[in-house]
């Protein structure tokens, strides 16, 4: 019988495969799209033949391709097209790099900015309406914090807003104005950005497929080989669509459309479900902790008239779970608060899942004990983005906010020690793409820190329990005979570095499918 000849072979590595019955292996080697042999040099040298290609590792670290299970792609394509601002260290550094911008911007064009803070400014002072007026006096501004949530705008866009000091603040927003005159600095926070976001105009077709490009791009070069891409409009889904058939789709995608786009999803078409799939939709049942409008089952301790809301009664909720059980897709269930966490299990409780789909709640943010007894009853996978729960601590005093729940915060440890899987997201753009940097916020966790994960724990929620979240881990997740030929090399063990540098740890390279879809540098072969 002949022998196999593979196409591509990683030799001299040290791989983490995930796969406990061969943690660790040296080698490993592909045909094609799959995983034909994970082991030592001598095994893999087996299957080397002439037009094999040889990468030498040097020591380097393979990983399982990782996953990210909550990134908005297009959105996180339109911010790579935006000014970048997170190196400006003064108001004048961020003017001058404003008026760049602006030289090659035709006038009347909007200009979007994002990542300036104020505390890295020598001013130690917020970007005010003259500073921006100054450095673009014929475009519409619009910077972002890094935050997100505060914007610092110009003349132009307050205009085309209608924004004046008499505009009525939204609940949950701030205008800013100065305290002796009352006029408006140009600062808007929270729900008040978006007086002004709702006026910038949609991009065209032809502007999305090339923010997507090029965001497929920056995921790969994240090490990340599969996506949950949640979809905000129904124009995404023809745009997902184009990419492939162009050939740009460079990562696996499982599309998770909102509930209300069900219908769009008929006829989506793909030649290859392992590359392109639509796999689930989402159902919101309450709001979000930073706008205070999660659903709790008692009142927010800084505010005591205030438990938040249901988006839907538990019969809304079911017949919209029903809806997306008979589409053959999974229920993305958002619940934050603990309200919302009770509602969406009283649900999945009365509802047979079909085809094996399996529950999600995307977030699960206030549990408490028998919460998460209910959550490992039903087997509902939990997904979270740990800089997300980082954030809600340091920026959105989730402590001051919660009083005691706040222990019941994203409870990793607990979740994982009771048996309930945790599968791991970025939500991109709102906060950054890299899983190596949500490993570390879950390794290294501030807040409450007996729910820090170990390494290991927190590589799981970007591989094997992320492929088991879609219910994939079949066919990726771990490195296994057989399985999908998605990689990641890393330049650094995540499991021997400084828990504190996991973040600074380079991606080599990207495998998917085979194929390098990165190389930072060229390998030796």
């Amino acid at each position: 019988m002949a022998i196999l000849s593979a196409d591509l072979a990683f030799i001299n590595a040290n791989v983490r495969t995930m796969d406990p019955s061969q943690p660790v292996a040296q080698a490993v080697a592909i045909k094609k799209n799959k995983i034909v042999k994970v082991g030592t040099n001598q095994e893999v040298n087996q299957l080397i033949g002439k037009g094999t290609k040889v990468i030498s590792l040097d020591g380097k670290t393979v990983v399982p391709g990782l996953i990210d299970t909550h990134i908005h792609v297009a959105d996180f394509g339109r911010c790579l097209l935006w000014l970048d601002l997170t190196s400006a260290e003064s108001i004048k550094e961020l003017q001058s790099l404003l008026k760049e911008k602006a030289k090659q911007t035709t006038a009347g064009k909007w200009i979007i900015g994002r990542g300036w803070n104020q505390n890295r400014f020598k001013e130690k002072r917020l970007p005010n309406l003259s500073d921006i007026n100054v450095a673009a006096p014929e475009n519409p501004v619009i910077l972002y914090h890094e935050s997100a949530m505060i914007c610092a705008v110009n003349s132009k866009t307050l205009a085309l807003a209608g924004v004046t000091g008499q505009t009525a603040v939204p609940s949950g927003g701030t205008i800013d104005k100065n305290p002796p005159t009352g006029e408006l600095t140009g600062i808007l926070r929270d729900s008040a950005t978006n007086l002004v976001w709702q006026v910038v105009p949609e991009p065209t077709e032809n502007e999305l497929l090339d923010a997507a490009v090029l965001a497929c791009q920056k995921i790969a070069e994240a090490g990340v080989t599969s996506v949950h891409w949640l979809v905000l409009s129904e124009n995404e889904l023809s745009i997902i669509q184009k990419l492939h058939a162009e050939g740009k789709l460079l990562v696996r995608v499982n599309v998770i459309v909102p509930d209300v786009l069900l219908k769009e999803t008929i006829g989506f078409q793909s030649t290859d479900s392992l590359m392109l799939h639509v796999g689930g939709a989402v159902i919101a049942t309450d709001g979000y902790l930073d706008s205070k409008t999660a659903a709790l089952l008692q009142p927010y301790s800084d505010d005591p008239n205030n438990n938040g809301r249901l988006l839907c009664t538990p019969e809304e909720l079911a017949v919209s779970v029903t809806r997306v059980l008979g589409v053959g897709l999974q229920p993305v269930i958002h619940a934050m608060g603990d309200k919302a966490v009770d509602t969406a299990l009283r649900v999945i409780e009365q509802t047979a899942s079909a085809n094996g789909v399996r529950f999600r709640i995307e977030q699960a943010a206030v549990l408490n004990k028998e919460l998460i007894k209910r959550l490992k009853a039903q087997k509902v996978v939990v997904t979270v983005q740990p800089k997300v729960i980082a954030t809600e601590f340091a920026v959105w005093s989730a402590t001051e906010r919660l009083g005691e729940r706040a222990k019941w915060l994203h409870p990793l440890k607990t979740l994982l020690k009771e048996g309930v899987k945790v599968a791991g997201g970025s939500d991109c753009p709102m906060e950054p793409l890299s899983p190596l940097l949500g490993m570390q916020e879950a390794v290294l966790r501030a807040s409450f820190p007996e729910q820090r994960l170990t390494v290991e724990e927190a590589l799981r929620m970007y591989t094997v329990d992320a492929a088991y979240c879609s219910g994939e881990e079949n066919v990726k997740g771990s490195i296994e005979d057989g399985k999908l030929a998605d990689l990641t090399v890393l330049s650094s063990d995540l499991l021997a570095v400084p828990t504190n540098e996991i973040e600074d740890v380079n991606v080599e390279m990207t495998i998917i499918d085979g194929k390098v879809a990165y190389s930072k540098r060229s390998l030796s072969c």
